[in-house]
């Protein structure tokens, strides 16, 4: 259990680690487009930091669940979790529309930063991979079941009866 705790907690490091660089990212493109602007500097960290926050809150959430908890727990750590979202975007739109649009974005930091983790860098070993030269398997229509089906037949029965290789 240890093991996985030390794994998680790397896991949980090295997503909170590159949402802080696609903040960075977000904050240099802002650059680009607002010159400094303290307000969607402010509402950018607000949103990585409230999204790092409700990230733990999934995680606890889902580790109580997981390890035999009631199923209230995740309906309540989604409201807390929302609520939060919703909170911190207040505020920042009290600020300026600017620091509402760098909350914005900060909330989707972390996601970001999923997706270029097991997303990108998944697609592209697997690009990188040389194929076996196996074929995929073709795609069968399923026939659909029931007492409808069975009655007035099924549009799929003309097409499977030209599918399968006589028995004769």
């Amino acid at each position: 259990m240890k093991n996985t705790a030390r794994e998680l907690t790397a896991f949980k490091n090295q997503i909170f680690f590159h949402g802080v660089i696609v903040a960075l990212i977000f904050e240099a493109g802002s650059l680009l487009f607002l010159g400094f602007d303290t307000g969607f500097a402010y509402g950018l960290a607000l949103g990585t930091a409230v999204s790092a926050v409700n990230f733990s809150i999934l995680v606890f959430v889902s580790k109580r669940l997981l390890n035999g908890g009631r199923t209230w727990m995740g309906f309540a750590g989604y409201l807390v979790r929302l609520i939060v979202y919703g909170f911190a975007f207040f505020m920042a739109l009290r600020v300026s529309n600017a620091s509402a649009v760098g909350a914005a974005l900060g909330f989707i930091t972390l996601k970001i930063a999923v997706y270029y983790i097991h997303g990108f860098k998944g697609l592209r070993s697997a690009l990188s991979k040389k194929r076996t030269g196996a074929e995929p398997l073709k795609w069968k229509k399923r026939r659909k079941k029931g007492i409808m089906k069975d009655i007035f037949g099924s549009p799929y029965d003309e097409e499977d009866e030209e599918d399968e290789p006589d028995e004769d």
